[in-house]
């Protein structure tokens, strides 16, 4: 009897585990590998293990990439690709306008436009009107800055011998990057009274841009890069670049014992107004559609802000008292539009 006893146990015990087993397998979500283009500002968001394990275990989802410029991408050859993930809305209507079909896209989230730059620089400009600083946080006149670039003011002329050379502000490339991009957008308004560079006003602009770009030379295409060699190179080869608020929340969480050592000499300075960045997922294939929907799990774009900065579209997802970045803005209000994607092109030619 205890033979039949033990047997009958043992087969109640496999079933139980099979039936565990299958539905087990039916609830975890069938897997999914997909390939496409980023921007480098994301890199790290889709290599954090936080990231891969969610959407790992909640949609099946294996994310593969290549790091490309946003403006760039609207001309990749997406054979066999799943995904575009650039930076603005401008780089989706470009791929449009080439021909590029798209099933599905959505912005997955926003950062602005800012500047960035170190103290003995900010006093200056202080000290001139060009920026002032409101609790802690600093903004800059951009209508200011432009005529100050305009006119080829020298960080001598605003009481900075230490600096060789015109003010400037170094930028990525805006044909091929997106954060260069949005500040050429930034500054033509600027130069335009502050609203947005018509077709009718670009004129009015366009040999100030062309003089300007000349002088800036040279042009990185990885925001990334750029950010990482303003914080390794120094004042001396960086006085002020355009990049992402979201790279120096993200340096603070990912570097922090370097972000303690650098706080009280990087400064944000948020430019008023200034442009959003919209960071849209554009989904080419029907597997490509399953990203789109892990990347707007509440859990993934809480942890986009929490550990990346990126500022969020999904509600109850973003705390200011998250991080504590000296000068961070706790909201970002006064906000211009960009000029439309023909200006952009009228623009982006003039400096090519």
């Amino acid at each position: 009897m205890k033979e039949k006893k033990w047997g009958f146990l043992v087969l109640l015990l496999v079933i139980a585990l099979a039936g565990g087993y299958m539905y087990w397998t039916k609830q975890a979500p069938e897997k999914v590998e997909i390939s496409g283009f980023i921007g480098g500002e994301k890199i790290p968001l889709v290599e954090n293990q936080n990231f891969k394990d969610k959407v790992k275990k909640s949609y099946g989802l294996s994310m593969d990439y290549r790091k490309e410029g946003s403006l760039a991408m609207a001309e990749v050859d997406t054979e066999g690709k799943d995904y575009l993930w650039p930076s603005s809305q401008l780089a989706l209507e470009l791929f449009r306008k080439h021909g590029g079909k798209d099933l599905q896209n959505e912005i997955i989230f926003n950062t602005p436009i800012v500047l960035y730059s170190r103290k003995l620089v900010v006093d200056a400009l202080i000290k001139e009107g060009i920026v002032r600083e409101d609790e802690g946080v600093h903004y800059i006149d951009m209508v200011k800055l432009a005529n100050l670039m305009v006119e080829e003011k020298t960080w001598d002329d605003i009481g900075l011998s230490e600096l060789y050379g015109p003010i400037l502000v170094d930028t990525t490339d805006p044909n091929q990057s997106n954060s260069g991009n949005m500040f050429l957008g930034l500054l033509a308004n600027a130069l335009n009274g502050n609203k947005p560079v018509t077709m009718a006003s670009i004129d009015n602009v366009a040999s100030d841009i062309e003089r300007i770009y000349n002088q800036i030379g040279y042009m990185q295409t990885s925001s990334i890069d750029m950010f990482n060699q303003f914080l390794r190179q120094g004042l001396g080869s960086f006085p002020i670049i355009a990049g992402y608020e979201s790279q120096l929340l993200e340096f603070s969480k990912q570097e922090p014992e370097m972000y303690d050592k650098i706080k009280d000499d990087v400064i944000i300075l948020y430019p008023e107004p200034t442009v959003w960045s919209s960071h849209v997922y554009i989904a080419l294939t029907e597997n490509g559609k399953v990203g789109l929907n892990a990347l707007m799990d509440k859990d993934i774009q809480a942890l986009a802000w929490k550990e990346h900065g990126f500022r969020t579209i999904v509600a109850g997802t973003e705390n200011p008292e998250d991080f504590q970045v000296k000068g961070m803005a706790n909201q970002v209000t006064k906000i211009m539009q960009m000029p439309n994607i023909e200006v952009m092109q009228e623009l982006m030619e003039i400096i090519k």
